[in-house]
């Protein structure tokens, strides 16, 4: 049987072209064919620049042409857009300038021999280029290099510390690492990171400059905290929020935010970082960084035309609404974006009004509901 399908596919030529655009078509497929089939048919009606199962972007999730596209289309739908797995470094269409990633492998090249090099070249691409952190910090050591790194301590236990001394270099290394979850298809990578986030954390609290960081921000536990939540549901709503447009960010883990939200009769309001990584290890080396990534959520939000973001814990919420002042300066933008947690949203819905009973007396950015009169 066969299905139609819309694809939006990158074309860029960094020899003639300014800035890239997308080139449209309507094709057909079947059930058995993958996205590499659609790029040769594609290339049928114009030439364009790719190779057969290559890494690509489908929809912002990055993985490989070998795919197949019923996979995709049951993710995203019949609309697909294809760009290459790094816009930045486009060369021409789908094919990159790889040398970045090629040359941060010299970060563990003493560990390899030649064959097992060649082998994570092929292996970790897609490891490397997915990762957030380099919209932010390209000189950031790369996620490949923390796959390595795991390998080479579970095969050799006793180059532990050597290993975690090359990654745990204050200066754009392992404390930058943004979750590959929601990012990459099909892979286990991001446990593998975590475990080796785990030794280096363990590795640098014995030393004097990080110690005080290590056990403020670490010991407690205060990293966890934004991904923490106990999902609460209105009891009975009292107040509704038609007319509202609603933006949540949810972090890592989804959440029942949107629930939330379609229940309160607002607009939700869709953003795609609603679901990054705030890279709070980096504080260990820079304590701006969440603050870039943050700062852009809350761009997105205001450029959507959102009343207020929906973040579903305390912590999330102090983070967002303290340091929106920060978080200006850096993306050079003025937001002033009100920010509610899933608790404050549900006691609204509930009938509560008091301002101060709802803690937005506290909040530095101001929450309007109850002097705008737009929900009571």
């Amino acid at each position: 049987m066969k299905n139609d399908i819309f694809i939006e596919l990158f074309r860029f030529n960094a020899k003639t072209d300014y800035l890239p655009y997308y080139q449209k078509h309507k094709l057909s497929y079947d059930e058995s064919e993958t996205i590499n089939d659609l790029l040769v048919k594609m290339n049928s009606i114009e030439a364009f620049s790719y190779k057969e199962n290559m890494n690509l972007k489908v929809n912002d999730l990055y993985t490989n042409a070998s795919v197949l596209i019923s996979d995709m289309v049951e993710r995203f739908g019949n609309e697909l857009r294809i760009d290459p797995i790094s816009e930045f470094r486009a060369q021409k269409d789908l094919l990159i300038d790889r040398s970045d990633f090629i040359e941060k492998l010299s970060f563990l090249e003493a560990y390899m021999d030649a064959p097992t090099n060649i082998a994570y070249r092929k292996s970790t691409e897609l490891v490397y280029y997915a990762s957030n952190t380099l919209n932010y910090n390209r000189d950031y050591i790369g996620d490949h290099v923390l796959i390595i790194a795991a390998d080479i301590i579970e095969k050799k236990f006793e180059l532990k510390n050597e290993i975690l001394e090359i990654v745990t270099k204050e200066e754009n290394g392992i404390w930058y690492h943004t979750s590959l979850e929601n990012r990459l298809a099909g892979s286990q990578e991001e446990q593998k990171i975590q475990r080796l986030i785990y030794l280096a954390k363990e590795y640098v609290k014995p030393k004097t400059a990080l110690a005080k960081k290590v056990a403020a921000v670490l010991d407690k536990e205060e990293v966890k905290s934004f991904e923490e939540v106990s999902p609460v549901k209105a009891a009975k709503i009292a107040q509704e929020f038609s007319g509202f447009n609603i933006a949540a960010y949810h972090g890592v883990q989804e959440s029942d935010l949107e629930t939330l939200i379609l229940d309160s009769k607002a607009l939700s309001v869709k953003i795609p970082s609603a679901k990054v990584d705030l890279g709070a290890h980096s504080v260990l080396s820079d304590d701006s960084f969440s603050y870039k990534i943050a700062g852009d959520i809350l761009i997105e939000a205001k450029d959507s035309n959102a009343d207020f973001v929906l973040v579903k814990n305390e912590k999330t919420k102090a983070f967002f609404d303290q340091n929106q002042k920060e978080m200006e300066k850096l993306t050079g933008r003025d937001l002033g974006m009100a920010i509610v947690s899933q608790e404050q949203f549900v006691r609204l819905l509930e009938g509560e009004k008091d301002a101060s009973a709802l803690g937005f007396n506290e909040h530095k950015v101001e929450v309007p509901f109850l002097s705008n009169k737009r929900v009571f």
